[in-house]
């Protein structure tokens, strides 16, 4: 029953996405859909059609919303024009793909297991996965957020669902000290998830796939919530109309960082205090340098690797001062790229194909076996090109929105530069870690989509400095007769449409 459940969940969420669409304006609809798939669907469990990918939990968050937005939305999603922005580079994945398969049709065996060789089929198959990986969630973001007041819903939306799934955090950490390990997925779904010691007691994971990519997801909340913060912002109150205390921006922040601390997973409790305590006692565009530089090193670490010019041999004494154990995890991700460096000759630039052709890829390592680094992984699979091309996705869309930056009021610079530091910390956790979910790449098509359409003057709430209404506004308005490129909720008495307040300067 409880797997049932599980498919059942994951069946009727194009509904439930219909039914956003149709109740609630179009940023905060698209808000609510994929942090709502990306938080709540279960996962290791996804609907298998014969011959194209199993559509799993991420496939299945960012079509629903990208149907839903066509049927409801259909003027903005065709005015995006799919494959007229940055998800056009799937067409050159495509081609890659093409070459790999070309470069490996023979079988081959690898330690004694013989490994079939790419086919016709497999470049179907794998260009279908990395459209549905890049190319849908990309244009998601870039054609459902066009505006700074879009970009303003999102972050204060997974502000306040982040703050919601504290409390599912802690319930999960004091249920896990009498059971030694409980978890909501495998509780309600009967489904599992990777269990992760730390310091004596399992590390929460809710309906994530393991403790990093939950206390990843916490960590980019956090800079959310600080960015909005920072630019002196309002968020909703918690509890509001039910007779609970009525938390504010700050308290939400701060219950954020301790959601974040619960998760007890050190890379991710690093990536959210480090930009926490930088928007506290930094300017906010020292704190946007602090992003730029990580996706410039997110950017050249490849390279950088490749001529032995990176001094991991220092870090890792480092981490052991504080950690033996965290030291030997990292020190071995390292030797993860050295072994697929040695081993993949004339396929650098190609790859093999899959992780199970990568010669030693499955039995490297002592303990937890095989490959750990995303970018490990893709290049034994699909080579220098196939990394290149992935992370060109994250990095291009950052790099040209910096010089568009000034076109923003401070508000909306503050809440861009926030934007630009939550893809920067999910691009280097790509160096050491796993790909976990789509959600970095829709964060970059949100940054494309805001970006691209800055004017001079433009603003988070449309209105001029000193006339800003006391106390925060409400969630947008389930009522959008019409398009816009300002949430329904900004459009209040006293706050006219912008053809409007033209009409009467």
């Amino acid at each position: 029953m409880q797997l049932a459940l599980a498919y059942l969940t994951l069946i009727v969420f194009p509904v439930f996405a219909l039914f956003v669409f149709q109740r609630f304006s179009r940023a905060q609809a698209a808000a609510i859909v994929v942090l709502a798939g990306s938080i709540l669907l279960p996962e290791r469990v996804a609907i298998d059609f014969p011959g194209i990918p199993p559509f799993d939990k991420e496939y299945i968050t960012y079509l629903s919303a990208l149907i839903a937005a066509y049927v409801f939305r259909k003027r903005s999603v065709l005015s995006a024009q799919f494959l007229r922005g940055l998800e056009a580079a799937v067409l050159l994945i495509a081609l890659a793909n093409i070459g790999t398969a070309y470069m490996n049709p023979e079988p081959l065996l690898d330690e004694g297991v013989l490994e079939a060789g790419l086919s016709l089929y497999w470049v179907i198959s794998k260009t279908g996965a990395d459209i549905l990986t890049v190319a849908i969630p990309f244009f998601v973001g870039r054609a459902l957020f066009t505006s700074l007041a879009d970009l303003y819903v999102l972050m204060r939306t997974m502000a306040m669902a982040a703050a919601a799934y504290t409390g599912l955090v802690a319930l999960e950490v004091l249920m896990s000290i009498p059971f030694r390990s409980w978890q909501f997925s495998q509780v309600i779904f009967g489904l599992p998830a990777r269990v992760n010691m730390r310091w004596g007691a399992a590390q929460p994971v809710v309906f994530f796939d393991n403790g990093l990519a939950l206390a990843t997801f916490m960590a980019i909340a956090l800079i959310a919530s600080a960015a909005i913060v920072k630019a002196g912002l309002p968020l909703p109150r918690m509890g509001r109309g039910v007779g609970a205390p009525r938390f504010g921006a700050r308290v939400i922040r701060n219950l954020l960082w301790v959601g974040l601390l619960m998760t007890r997973n050190v890379a991710g409790v690093v990536y959210g205090s480090s930009f926490l305590l930088s928007y506290l006692f930094m300017r906010p565009r020292i704190v946007l340098m602090c992003g730029v530089s990580l996706v410039t090193l997110a950017c050249i670490y490849p390279a950088l690797r490749m001529a032995d010019l990176f001094p991991y041999e220092t870090l890792v004494e480092f981490a052991r001062g504080y950690d033996v154990e965290r030291a030997r995890s990292f020190e071995g991700r390292f030797l993860e790229e050295e072994h697929v460096l040695g081993q993949i000759g004339d396929r650098l630039w190609l790859g093999w194909g899959t992780i199970s052709r990568t010669p030693g890829a499955e039995t490297f390592g002592r303990g937890e076996q095989g490959l750990d680094g995303w970018w490990t992984i893709r290049l034994g699979s699909n080579g220098i090109i196939g990394v290149v091309l992935y992370y060109m996705v994250f990095a291009i869309p950052v790099f040209r929105a910096l010089p568009r930056l000034r076109l923003a009021d401070r508000a909306g610079q503050i809440l861009l530069g926030g934007l630009i530091c939550m893809i920067s910390i999910r691009m280097i956790d790509l160096i050491i870690n796993g790909w976990w979910n789509c959600l970095p790449v829709f964060l970059a098509g949100v940054l494309s989509g805001v970006a691209g359409n800055l004017k001079r003057g433009d603003r988070v709430l449309g209105h001029r400095p000193g006339r800003h209404r006391s106390g925060p506004p409400p969630l947008a308005s389930p009522v959008e007769p019409k398009e816009s490129h300002l949430p329904t909720s900004l459009v209040l008495k006293g706050f006219p449409p912008h053809s409007e307040r033209q009409g009467r300067r």
